[in-house]
């Protein structure tokens, strides 16, 4: 007999539609394009957030004022329902608004409403399935939102936390359908298989839905992290990876067991005429030269940059310093970084700083200073043989290399003979020792001054000057305006290794 119920569920797409991660021409199996979901009466195409920023085709689209084309894509491809992700919202609400009015499928956010009743969204669905089968929906996003998004971008909008809202609808839904399914932008605070707790805070409670709410499934995004084939708490549950490198397949059979695969896009894509000209624009604009370094920066492995510095922390740090004329600077990398060719395009801003993060400049004293700095050198774990890797934090549950932070307009020693938050030996300011109860300034984009990334210390210092401009917008200025950029090469932070050697 044939499956009831057939789900396709995307998420964490971050506009992907081409097969294409931007950083050169090979084409790959990824992106909406070279994703097919056969349809019929008892099929559902699901959407889980985060569609509308994170690719350089999104940051064309909001910087050049051209319509942002997800919709157009989701509709051709048969979307029925959606959520919000916590990065719809970085370009304003009116954007959300546009996306929203242009898809057919309907947003499904619990924990949203709209003071304005203009933004449509509903808390749930029932839907009835061509066989009959009545299947119940209800979404939710995670409330973290209000900590890291501008509050003139959700102007109108209430964002609570989705555990109260989504259990009233999940209660509300139970009695009157054959198959829940919950679609939550947020990810597990628990490993499955162990039960062992991952994070202290709420920003993920998608153990908690499954272990205390009646979801037959539960469709998960945020944390980026490929799953599919596991039940928690009698809840079968999926997750699928960023950027639109995989979409999972779900099946009820006649019997209601529930199976779940993650599926490759294929390629070649199928890319229509419309958007074929948009991708010809969108490359002639990534392509257009900005202006030149004195050598090209590429990245290097993550942990090798971590412990020698990195030219391209550098130059956003340079950048961030004389937009803000701070005392100190600090920047993180994606953890996906094109780098830089000598002669810059911008493909090189874009696909290196992927992010809508603003600048922010805070008043810290040394003790808090110092506190990032023991929380940035967590990022090294030294094991029982004197071997540094990478610290399980920065890499599980999801990969979080953007919560290392490279700093400028200090020197300091990290000595790995250390245990963790007692790391750093020596700071200094313009050639001084910093006292705890010193005060400077120091620029960070707008997500870590939020105190995003475990950098709670940063949370309550005192906001002395906020700039609306985005990072990547302010680097591509700045190479604009100076005919050669020389980048300094040296790190500030000298390591101490395991053995004593100094690097």
């Amino acid at each position: 007999m044939a499956d009831r119920l057939t789900i396709y569920f995307t998420s964490d797409t971050h506009g992907y539609l081409y097969p294409t991660n931007f950083a050169d021409d090979a084409p790959r199996a990824m992106g909406l394009f070279a994703m097919a979901f056969p349809k019929d009466g008892n099929t559902l195409v699901i959407d889980g957030g985060d569609t509308l920023q994170g690719s350089p085709l999104t940051y064309y689209c909001h910087a050049e004022n051209v319509p942002m084309p997800c919709a157009r894509a989701m509709n051709a491809l048969g979307y029925d329902y959606v959520t919000f992700g916590n990065h719809d919202f970085n370009y304003g609400r009116e954007t959300v608004h546009s996306h929203l009015r242009a898809l057919n499928a309907r947003c499904l956010c619990a924990n949203v409403t709209d003071a304005t009743a203009e933004m449509p969204v509903a808390p749930y669905a029932i839907h009835t399935l061509a066989n009959g089968l009545r299947v119940g929906l209800v979404g939710g996003v995670t409330h973290w939102v209000n900590r890291w998004e501008r509050p003139e971008n959700l102007a109108g909008l209430t964002i609570c936390d989705p555990f109260a809202p989504m259990r009233d609808a999940a209660l509300l839904l139970r009695p009157k359908v054959d198959i829940l399914v919950g679609l939550y932008h947020g990810g597990f605070e628990k490993d499955l298989a162990t039960g062992r707790m991952l994070s202290d805070t709420d920003e993920n409670i998608a153990a908690k839905l499954c272990e205390e709410l009646p979801f037959d499934i539960l469709l998960t995004g945020h944390q980026h992290i490929p799953m599919a084939g596991i039940t928690y708490h009698g809840t079968h549950v999926v997750q699928t990876p960023c950027n639109a490198a995989a979409y999972g397949r779900l099946t009820v059979d006649s019997a209601g067991d529930i199976r779940s695969e993650l599926c490759t896009p294929s390629l070649p894509a199928r890319i229509q005429p419309w958007a074929q000209a948009l991708y010809a624009d969108l490359n002639r604009w990534l392509d257009t030269p900005i202006g030149r370094l004195s050598k090209a920066i590429k990245p290097a492995g993550k942990l090798e940059m971590a412990l020698r510095g990195s030219p391209i922390a550098r130059l956003f740090n340079l950048v961030q310093l004389a937009e803000s004329g701070a005392d100190i600077s600090a920047t993180a990398l994606g953890n996906d970084v094109r780098g830089f060719d000598a002669d810059v395009t911008v493909r090189d801003v874009v696909a290196s700083y992927p992010y809508a993060n603003t600048l922010v400049t805070l008043r810290v004293s040394g003790a808090v200073l110092r506190q990032a700095l023991e929380q940035c050198a967590t990022y090294f774990a030294v094991d029982a043989g004197g071997s540094v890797s990478i610290g399980e934090r920065f890499l599980r549950p999801k990969a979080a290399h953007y919560n290392y932070d490279y700093y400028d307009g200090i020197a300091y020693t990290v000595d790995l003979r250390r245990p963790p938050r007692e790391r750093v030996t020596r700071l200094t300011h313009n050639g001084a020792p910093v006292a705890d109860g010193d005060e400077l300034t120091l620029v960070t984009n707008s997500y870590r001054a939020t105190g995003a990334g475990d950098f709670d210390m940063l949370a309550g210092c005192q906001r002395v000057w906020e700039n609306q401009t985005e990072v990547s917008e302010l680097l591509l200025n700045y190479l604009r305006a100076h005919e050669l950029v020389t980048v300094p090469e040296q790190s500030p932070c000298e390591v101490i290794w395991p053995d004593g050697r100094r690097a």
